[in-house]
């Protein structure tokens, strides 16, 4: 695991809201998403976090809690600066 990833995964359990467009929304564990990514079997294949955790800001897994997309790239505003 690369140097300071498992403090970068501490710090993302922190944030548990995005405020998205202005309304607040709760982050989506991996393992919740409306999509299986196989949170049973393995980590997040893009950040490494664990079933139930936060992924890690700019992570490809993250699913946007507002439109269900992918977070990374849909098209809501997201106002939290570490996630935009």
């Amino acid at each position: 695991m690369v140097e300071g990833w498992p403090e970068r995964i501490r710090e993302a359990q922190a944030t548990t809201h995005l405020l998205i467009n202005g309304t607040r929304f709760n982050r989506v564990p991996f393992g919740e998403e409306r999509d299986d990514w196989g949170a049973d079997e393995h980590p997040c294949w893009d950040c490494r976090v664990l079933k139930g955790e936060y992924h890690v800001p700019r992570c490809d897994g993250e699913e946007c809690p507002r439109c269900h997309e992918q977070l990374l790239s849909c098209d809501c505003e997201v106002e939290n600066t570490d996630f935009s």
